[in-house]
């Protein structure tokens, strides 16, 4: 029996069992074309088609595992860099005024469970001191990581509320997202005439809230350790 014969032959049993066309390639070392070939008038019976598919999941199964696994070690490492950076930045600041403010504001005001930055209120002076500490302690590179949104009500809509958060925040419109308009039951009386709704100051990078989350924790040891 000659080698090409052999090979045939072993082609057609591993297919049998339920190997792929690649898996088949690794183990008969001839052309991808002769495989195909060989294999053409021999279809998989509905049992072997089966295996062949159970094989294949078993397969996608251990890979998404891996990947899971080792994209699961990429964010460890991620964070555990990010947390050492925090520290030192921390170390550096923490007997500076405004660090502490800006992180106890956001400690009171800021969104917890959110998967980004946002910091959302209607005091113009608490929002512009928020502005000052993410522009000095986050955002050093690049103002234009900062975006705002406005909430008001649609009664309101005529103020183009946006507009004043802009001028008194210095940032540009086109760094507002579309404002947003609370629902509302009936006639709103605005209880505060100068009332110009909520901004909410937002941070895409997710770096910027689990730097918080880490300076957050840091200050609570901080003033621990000086009772």
């Amino acid at each position: 029996m000659n080698s090409k014969v052999r090979e045939k032959e072993l082609a057609i049993a591993l297919r049998r069992k339920g190997l792929t066309y690649r898996e088949i390639l690794e183990r008969v070392p001839v052309a991808k074309s002769s495989i195909s070939l060989w294999l053409k008038d021999f279809p998989l019976t509905t049992k072997e088609k089966e295996i062949l598919k159970k094989r294949k999941n078993t397969d996608m199964t251990r890979w998404r595992a891996m990947a899971g696994a080792a994209l699961s070690q990429r964010r460890v490492e991620r964070d555990k860099a990010l947390f050492l950076v925090a520290r030192e930045e921390f170390q550096t600041a923490i007997r500076e005024p405004l660090f502490q403010v800006g992180i106890a504001l956001y400690w009171a005001e800021g969104a917890k469970r959110a998967s980004t930055f946002s910091f959302i209120n209607s005091d113009v002076d608490m929002t512009i001191l928020m502005l000052d500490w993410v522009r000095k302690y986050l955002v050093l590179a690049d103002e234009n990581q900062i975006r705002m949104r406005v909430f008001t009500h649609k009664a309101f809509e005529h103020e183009h509320h946006e507009v004043w958060w802009s001028k008194q925040c210095g940032i540009p419109l086109d760094r507002f997202g579309k404002t947003i308009f609370k629902s509302q039951n009936g006639l709103i009386v605005k209880k505060r005439p100068n009332y110009k709704g909520c901004v909410r100051i937002e941070l895409g990078k997710v770096a910027h809230i689990r730097k918080m989350a880490y300076w957050q924790q840091m200050l609570i040891e901080y003033y621990k350790k000086q009772r």
